[in-house]
Order: structure tokens, then sequence, then C-alpha cells
């Protein structure tokens, strides 16, 4: 008997209509400076207001800091030289912006790339999105859905970050040599039925992520520390994290990924997760619904398709969707992994058409 894939039915059009959130995210991009980090501050600091977008940057030594009015930028002794030759390793890491105010970041973007920043595999980029106001099984929505679709998403990445690596693991075990078992359509269904049972964000965190304390590609450490009363203040971020993205200086990568990573945790409110069907569903089919849900779903917010189609929200998913399907037959297209293509291409799971 083949296995099945526990699919959700996302597109659910019952229940009340409710409105876009305009959520706060936060941005942590690891990169070699190549110049020295407190003269990248006081350059960036000199511009105009008008040309830093209301931007404020400060420096601040020590790893990890953060503030809520202003980017934070620091050394970073996590991403390694690697014989690239760069220099000055930092994070420079935002406060919270609003995601109407995405546009605003590329200031910020546009001066690294004028100092001439690097990135290399031991780099990422980190994606905040708020979800303090997020229901348990909202929250579950959010982890079932990147589940369900881990394989599709991965491709929107290279290699090094596309299964498990140091600093962004799956929840699943995944060796590349054995994606056939990783993702087997019982192992996916097991994790679900686990994460259903819980009733606790700290639970829920610790079946997500497998006791892993950070390293997940999708880490819920902030927002659980958001809700324990006796957790470092530093910690309170009360965000989902998207660790998954490889470092990038690319504003078109950096924003169609914000974008991506705020709908799916936007867009769990609008998710129906009592109703499911077992199916399992081919990369290809799989890779179209991942992006038709994410728009059934952002419809479901608005009084009418129309009213859907007139707002930038429409436009930003249109973005996100065609820079990351580009991305995804790029990545699928140049693989030479014969356990990659294997999935790529399957039609069929143990003998049963599909």
């Amino acid at each position: 008997m083949g296995y099945k894939l526990l699919m959700y039915n996302f597109n659910n059009n019952g229940g009340n209509v409710n409105t876009l959130k305009d959520r706060t995210f936060g941005l942590e991009i690891e990169c070699f400076l190549n110049t020295d980090g407190r003269r990248f501050v006081r350059n960036f600091m000199s511009q105009s207001e008008g040309e830093r977008k209301d931007q404020k940057i400060k420096y601040n030594y020590r790893y990890g800091t953060w503030s809520n009015t202003m980017w934070t930028l620091g050394y970073d002794s996590t991403i390694a030289n690697g014989g690239d030759n760069y220099s000055d390793a930092h994070e420079l890491t935002s406060c919270p912006i609003k995601f109407s105010d995405l546009g605003k970041v590329k200031s910020v973007i546009d001066e690294l790339n004028t100092v001439g920043a690097k990135v290399n595999k031991s780099c990422g980029l980190h994606v905040h999105i708020d979800a303090k106001d997020l229901t348990v099984n909202q929250i579950k929505n959010v982890l079932i859905g990147y589940l369900i679709y881990e394989e599709v998403i991965a491709f929107t990445q290279p290699e090094s970050r596309r299964w498990s690596s140091r600093w962004c693991n799956s929840s699943r075990a995944i060796n590349p040599r054995e994606l056939d078992l990783a993702f087997q359509c019982a192992t996916t269904n097991d994790l679900i039925k686990k994460i259903k049972k819980t009733k606790s964000i700290k639970t829920l965190y610790q079946v997500y992520s497998g006791y892993n304390d950070r390293y997940t590609k999708v880490n819920l450490k902030g927002l659980v520390a958001y809700h324990d009363r006796y957790a470092n203040p530093s910690e309170k971020t009360g965000t989902i994290e998207f660790r998954q993205s490889g470092g990038t200086t690319d504003w078109e990568k950096i924003s169609n990924w914000i974008s991506f990573c705020y709908m799916m945790v936007e867009t769990s409110r609008f998710c129906n997760s009592g109703r499911c069907s077992q199916i399992y569903l081919p990369f290809a089919r799989k890779k179209r619904m991942l992006f038709e849900n994410l728009r059934f779903r952002l419809m479901r917010a608005f009084e009418s398709k129309q009213d859907f189609l007139n707002h930038s929200i429409n436009m930003r998913y249109q973005n996100a969707r065609k820079f990351l399907i580009k991305r995804i037959t790029h990545f699928t297209k140049e693989t030479t992994n014969q356990n990659e293509r294997n999935l790529i291409n399957r039609t069929r799971w143990e003998g049963n058409n599909v």
C-alpha cells in the first residue's frame, strides 16, 4: 500500500471575512562588509533622511543585539571567511518594520552594495515576522504549511541551504542521499499529527524543533520567550523566524523572500485546519499549489476578488510568486544530484499512480 500525504484544505471559503494585518518584520543580514563597520554607519547616517528612507543605523560591537527603533550593526563570529578573502564579518539587524514600509529597506541594502559587501555559504538571511497575536492553532498552520511544502520551498535556495545545514535544520532528519525516506508521506503525517496534538506554544516549539534550541528553518524561540514571563527581555521578539534563506545583498531576493514569509504567517489566519484529505501530490503539482493556496487565503481577507486585485498585497504576491518560481525552476534544472532529480520527477510512490 502506497504512502499518502496529509494535505490541508487551505482554500475553504467559509467563515468570517477578515482584513490583512500590517505586520512588522525584522531582518538579519549576515555579510562581509569589506570596510570598517563604524565607517559604514557614519556614511549611511550622513545621508539625508530622504536618501535613507527614514532608516537609521547604530553600531554595537556585541553580537546578537537589536533595537526597537533603529538598525544595529555588530560583529558576527558565526560566519567564516572560508578562503574567499573577504573581511569584516558583520550582522546587520533591523528594528521592527511595517510590511507596508518594505520599500524603505532598499536604502540600507543599496548602501551595503555601495561598499561592496559580500556573502558566502556561511552567511544567512533571517526574516522575523511578528506573530504575537496568533493563536496556537494559527501557529500550527504556519509550521504544517512549511512541512507540507518543504521540498518545494527548499528549491528556492542553493544546495547549501536546501535540506539541513549547521544554522537552519529541517524539523525532520534529512540526508540528501535519502530524500525519498525523508519525504515519505508517512513521515510527514507523523510530524503533522504530533503538531496537531500540542496544546501550548512551548510544547509546539519543542515538538517542531526536535528540541533544537534555535537552528531550525522555522524558529519559534522568540515567540516562546515573548509568552514566558521569566525569559530574557532581549529574546522576547514575539516573532516567527525564517532562517532558510542564504545570505544575500540582492534587493530582489530579499524583498520577495520577506513577502513570502509575511504571507506564510498572515494567511495562517485564513486557513481551515479542520478539514484535510489524504493524497500524495508530485513535485510539479505541489509547486503550483503552494502559491495558489497563498493567493486563495489572501483573497479571504477581502470582501471581493476585485478588492484583492486592487490592493497592493496582490502586487507583492505576484512579484514573490514570479520570482520564487523562477528560482525553483532554475535550481531544479541545475541540480545534478540524482536523489534530488528523483524527488523532482516523481509521479508515483511505491508503484502507485498519483
